[in-house]
């Protein structure tokens, strides 16, 4: 079994209409339909999509926090690269942070997620669960290793 080194995950998506205002230059709330893509696909891609997550669940994972700096417009139909990885893995919280770039590497909005873990009876925090904390482990970057992996 070879062990990967931890790296970013990527993938893209269009701006679409739904996602601009009247001039066609993308809202700001369309920056968190980007994030949501984003963390979906990084979950599938560490094994756990949701339909895993949501089957008979003893945890929830409820954002708590979340940060956004917009950095320059996208427009309608711009190809923007979604560059996601898990800056921090806390003992009951962890936190995602992705850049959603251009596709000719303009940063478009830099965002930072921290979800924390609870039980579903009561809604107490609860240790990460160990199926998580490991399916998570590849993509634990620092923040200047993130930065610095090229978008494929």
């Amino acid at each position: 079994m070879s062990v990967e080194s931890p790296r970013p995950f990527f993938c893209s998506d269009r701006v679409r209409w739904a996602d601009v205002d009247l001039v066609g230059i993308m809202r700001y709330s369309a920056v968190t339909r980007f994030l949501d893509t984003a963390e979906q696909e990084l979950l599938r891609a560490a094994g756990l999509p949701y339909t895993f997550i949501f089957e008979a669940p003893k945890v929830w994972m409820p954002r708590r926090h979340l940060s956004i700096d917009y950095l320059i417009p996208a427009r309608l139909d711009d190809l923007l690269h979604m560059v996601i990885w898990v800056s921090r893995l806390g003992e009951t919280s962890l936190t995602l942070t992705m850049h959603l770039r251009h596709d000719d590497g303009r940063m478009v909005a830099t965002v930072s997620l921290v979800v924390v873990c609870v039980a579903v009876e009561g809604f107490a925090k609860r240790p990460l669960p160990r199926i998580l904390r490991d399916a998570m482990a590849p993509f634990l970057c620092a923040d200047d290793d993130a930065r610095a992996t090229p978008t494929p």
